[in-house]
């Protein structure tokens, strides 16, 4: 039996050649001497070259780090306790079905996150957790903790930066130093996702129409010449501005029967003639081959559509993983910084028992995580966006 390369296979193989190759080359030139450790599909690379800078940026009005420093904190705590309410009150919905459960699941590439997403989301990753690390570098400097060095890392398809504070100096500095250095990244993930937010708000404008996020090999729409990211202004001449004017369009359509979509197809607006087909999934219904998205809007700039998608998608990501990580970052439970953001408030009142203190909350807040993934998968099965 053949076995047939499909994109994701290709994007694995890839991925694993791209690991053997950095492997070897480590081993052969020795790149352990530049700062560069390489193991099987790990890599990470130490630097002291930043550290200067960050004394420059911490220097530089000090008062003004410090004020935002600690309004991070207090937005840091708010983070930390919406976590836990999202998902004790997921779990809940899950077990007692008192409303609509959200899936929770881990945002792994290829397995929960279809390959055309990736670019979007290595650009937004590599903004997030550089403008995470950075907060935490000049907040470290601010509160006189070393930083020994600095540098990004990789681990299968994830790659991150990373500031490493001298941790003996870090443990002797006050309670509020270490709870605003701990902090600090997940308010500078929430503020970057809102400001994200709002320029893309400034930027583009209404909807004109419904995005195609993919086409259905050997559909209508496929055989029709429909692509990925074109736009449907409308059907048989009635107008598509919103996901939900499509599907009410389509959810009665019958099998054969012909449409003329306006589309923005290949920078250019067309006519489209297709024939629905019988729908795999109910017979009576018609089929076009097409999943959609969310709204095309247009920007400010006059860019050709593609463009305008790329760049909408591009912060989009930067917003969502924004959003994302800094609700998640500050849930208290190792390794997230929200677990030492907790414990060493916690650890402050009691003088005994404090190691069965954090192996108990530890325990506590990863089995309410867990359990969300557990039940997403069990009712909702495995999905990817």
């Amino acid at each position: 039996m053949a076995l047939t390369l499909t994109p994701e296979l290709a994007f694995l193989i890839g991925l694993a050649v791209f690991w053997a190759v950095l492997y070897v080359l480590a081993r052969v030139f020795h790149l352990e001497k530049h700062g560069l450790e390489v193991k099987p599909a790990y890599f990470m690379y130490k630097s002291k070259a930043l550290n200067s800078f960050l004394d420059n940026l911490a220097n530089k009005r000090r008062t003004l780090w410090i004020v935002l420093s600690n309004i991070g904190l207090a937005l840091s705590i708010g983070l930390m306790i919406f976590s836990i309410y999202f998902l004790l009150g997921n779990l809940l919905q899950f077990l007692f079905k008192t409303g609509q459960a959200s899936a929770v699941v881990p945002a792994i590439p290829v397995l929960t996150i279809s390959l055309y997403w990736l670019p979007y989301f290595f650009l937004a990753e590599g903004v997030i957790f550089l403008t995470h690390e950075l907060a935490h570098g000049i907040i470290a400097r601010l509160e006189n903790i070393p930083v020994l060095s600095t540098g990004i890392l990789a681990f299968l398809v994830f790659f991150g930066a990373f500031v490493e504070p001298d941790e003996k100096e870090f443990e002797k500095a006050s309670l509020v130093a270490r709870l605003r250095m701990l902090a600090v990244g997940s308010s500078t993930n929430l503020v970057t996702g809102l400001l994200v937010f709002l320029l893309t708000m400034g930027l583009f404008g209404p909807p004109m129409g419904v995005l195609i996020q993919e086409v259905s090999p050997n559909s209508p729409a496929d055989h029709a010449g429909l692509q990925q990211w074109d736009v449907i202004m409308a059907i048989n001449g009635e107008r598509i501005v919103i996901p939900s004017d499509f599907d009410n369009y389509t959810k009665n359509l019958k099998p054969y029967t012909v449409l003329v979509l306006t589309a923005l197809h290949s920078n250019k607006l067309e006519n489209i003639t297709i024939e629905t087909v019988v729908n795999p999934r109910n017979s009576s219904r018609g089929f076009i081959g097409v999943l959609t998205g969310g709204s095309y809007r247009p920007s400010v700039f006059g860019l050709d559509h593609y463009t305008n998608v790329h760049l909408f998608f591009s912060l989009f990501w930067i917003y969502l993983l924004g959003l994302s990580v800094a609700i998640f970052n500050m849930f208290p439970a190792y390794p997230f910084d929200g677990e030492r953001v907790l414990y060493y408030p916690l650890a402050s009142l009691v003088k005994k028992r404090k190691k069965e203190l954090r192996q108990g909350l530890n325990i506590f807040f990863w089995v309410l995580f867990a359990s969300n993934i557990i039940l997403t998968l069990w009712q909702m099965g495995l999905s990817s966006i």
